[in-house]
């Protein structure tokens, strides 16, 4: 397979992460293609600068016809996700998963259009320890990832993994509600976790598609941040000038728990 990436199309472009990634390959000097549904919809985020091509997800002919002459195709965004809610004690959180088989069907037409490269839409998304791949809300994801794997003779494939998107979870309130000023803290709030920004992540597409075959079936994680609920409360205390805010302790196993029960229901 060719070392080389020029011709690069994005797919699923109704979340954040899309045009992000589109603007950073772009600005690197990639030829991209966005893959839409709605060609009208997706004209008014991109802007006339971005070849956009309308396809069907479930014709193998439409995405064989997008996909000739591209060495790497991107998935990201909501657009190949489905979301489903999750209570908790003052919102509704969603949880995400790939949709299938339209991933399912972008492989299989990028093989038979001779692509060299796939990166999946594992942005945020850490199924590496075996607790988190029996997870149902895994499930499609680890899906995705073996079907990858069983084809690595026809296609390369490179999984960035960023854990929390930090600006795409503060702007939903995720972790901690600065417009309301609320948190939901679980388990006291002192877990640290790592996080990304979506630049970020948006630059690591463009490092790992730069760098040939350097990241060919392998997975790469990047991080901004290691922090916990209980610094993001302080930092925007501190920023805000103080005032009240209400806090809610919550439990990750009661979360865990609830999650279960939605996707049953």
């Amino acid at each position: 397979m060719s070392s080389t990436i020029k011709k690069v199309a994005v797919a699923g472009l109704n979340g954040n992460t899309g045009p992000a990634i589109i603007k950073a390959l772009s600005a690197a000097g990639f030829e991209v293609t966005a893959l839409t549904r709605s060609l009208e919809k997706t004209k008014q985020v991109l802007g006339p600068d971005i070849n956009i091509l309308e396809v069907d997800y479930l014709s193998h002919d439409s995405l064989v016809s997008a996909l000739k002459g591209i060495d790497a195709v991107v998935v990201c965004g909501a657009g190949m996700y489905v979301l489903s809610p999750i209570p908790t004690q003052h919102k509704t959180l969603t949880y995400a998963s790939p949709r299938l088989p339209e991933q399912t069907n972008l492989i299989d037409a990028a093989i038979t259009a001779g692509v060299h490269r796939f990166l999946p839409s594992s942005l945020d998304g850490d199924i590496s320890a075996p607790a988190r791949r029996v997870l149902p809300f895994n499930e499609r994801k680890v899906a995705v990832a073996s079907y990858l794997s069983a084809r690595e003779s026809l296609i390369s494939r490179t999984s960035i993994r960023t854990r929390p998107l930090l600006d795409f979870c503060l702007s939903r309130g995720a972790l901690i509600d600065m417009r309301e000023r609320s948190m939901t803290r679980f388990d006291g709030g002192d877990k640290r976790f790592s996080t990304t920004t979506t630049e970020t992540a948006a630059k690591a597409v463009v490092a790992v598609l730069g760098m040939g075959s350097r990241w060919e079936n392998k997975e790469v994680w990047v991080h901004d941040a290691v922090t916990c609920q209980n610094e993001l409360l302080g930092w925007r205390k501190e920023v805000s000038g103080g005032g009240e805010w209400r806090v809610s302790e919550a439990s990750t196993e009661e979360m865990r728990r609830k999650a279960l029960e939605a996707m049953k229901a």
